[in-house]
């Protein structure tokens, strides 16, 4: 499983909580409008406070194709939103933490918390830029990686910072967006197998946009990725290099996507692991047949990192959709599924299919309280059949603001 994966599994609750996750950026649609509703006032700044907790049961907590063991999880997530405007330009920042305590396995528990700062900033008729700054402590759950399985998870400290600098007036026929990052994540635990797994990924990266209709643009993007691993005597540094070309397009109030299709190329500083060059494509559509009712489409084919030191990368291919409807003023569900295929290169003959599916459904009570729950189901269907295995979750949750 690539090594960032596990993120997703450790920031789950907050996802499903509609809330800000520390595996990316906060949205617009990640504010809840009962969170805006709720700020407090601090001058020029105004705080938007909210906790969630959230009782979980895994059946599988350690993913493995027999003797599973399961367990039950509370889940915590006390959460501060801080957001200030000034003139065209709006600045936030999310403090909080996830804290996860296990029944059984105590060895298991684990306390995230994560800081993310975000600026748009408007700062000519042609120049735009959108910053980001992160800081996550996190930890790859037991299992979810291709490290033996220690006492306890494996945990890190991961750091980003970069930003989308976007030259062109509004409204113009062309754009070009500049983009500038670097990750870094340091495991801070079980040294004799997670020094390893030590990485700084830079990107740099350009994409041109051309209007060939009212909502519709042409546009080219060419990204540099260099991933450096700690461990002096690692082979695993490489660098990656993108060339695609698409479509963004508002077809319609009903409809929005952007679709992206060329090649990648993966070539290793260490001449036995030598370089690979194949076909990669993004995709994200966002259909709204109704108001009250949206579905997202998305899809992708990139490299990812491998773990454990099994194989190369990983050839990673993912298709998706998540339906989520207001069936009320009061009450929403969601819907999802998504078909996954690791295809690991090198000297292995691994190859992993991973069918997930899910379903939530949210009540809210009052403005400042919602409850409910989520259920999802994971089959991973290996060559290797020692990797197989089915899990089972389900999660009782409730959400409260001011």
């Amino acid at each position: 499983m690539a090594a960032g994966s596990a993120v997703l599994t450790s920031a789950a609750f907050a996802q499903q909580m509609g809330t800000y996750s520390p595996t990316g950026t906060v949205s617009e649609e990640e504010t809840t409008a009962a969170q805006r509703a709720g700020g407090i006032p601090m001058g020029p700044i105004t705080a938007y406070p909210s906790i969630g907790y959230g009782l979980k049961h895994d059946d599988n907590l350690f993913l493995t194709p027999t003797d599973t063991i399961s367990d039950t999880i509370q889940i915590f997530r006390p959460e501060v939103r801080f957001e200030a405007k000034q003139a065209a330009n709006t600045y936030s920042l999310v403090v909080g933490s996830l804290l996860g305590r296990y029944n059984s396995s105590t060895a298991d528990n684990y306390t995230n918390p994560y800081v993310n700062g975000l600026a748009s900033l408007d700062l000519t008729t042609r120049l735009r830029a959108n910053l980001k700054a992160e800081y996550i402590d996190g930890h790859d759950p037991r299992g979810s990686t291709n490290n033996p399985l220690s006492s306890t998870p494996d945990r890190y400290i991961q750091t980003y910072l970069g930003g989308i600098a976007s030259y062109g007036a509004r409204g113009a026929q062309g754009r070009v967006d500049f983009e500038l990052g670097q990750l870094k994540r340091d495991y801070i635990n079980n040294r004799s197998v997670t020094f390893a797994s030590d990485r700084e990924n830079t990107d740099v990266g350009a994409t041109f946009f051309w209007r060939i209709a009212p909502k519709t643009s042409l546009l080219l993007q060419a990204k540099h990725t260099e991933i450096d691993y700690s461990f002096s005597e690692s082979t695993m540094d490489s660098t990656e290099n993108r060339l695609l070309g698409g479509l963004t397009w508002e077809a319609t109030a009903k409809t929005t996507g952007i679709f992206k299709v060329g090649m990648v190329n993966k070539d290793f500083k260490d001449p036995v692991r030598g370089n690979t060059t194949s076909p990669s494509y993004e995709g994200a559509i966002k259909w709204s047949p109704r108001t009250y009712s949206i579905v997202d489409f998305n899809l992708s084919k990139m490299p990812a990192e491998t773990t454990g030191g099994v194989g190369d990368f990983i050839d990673k291919t993912v298709t998706g959709a998540l339906w989520s409807h207001q069936w009320t003023s009061r009450v929403t569900t969601a819907a999802s599924a998504s078909y996954t295929t690791d295809n690991y290169k090198g000297s292995i003959d691994r190859k992993d299919k991973i069918q997930n599916f899910g379903l939530k459904a949210t009540y809210s009570m009052r403005r400042w309280l919602d409850f409910g729950a989520d259920y999802t189901y994971t089959n991973r269907d290996s060559n290797q059949s020692v990797f197989d295995y089915k899990r089972n979750t389900i999660m009782l949750f409730v959400n409260a603001t001011l």
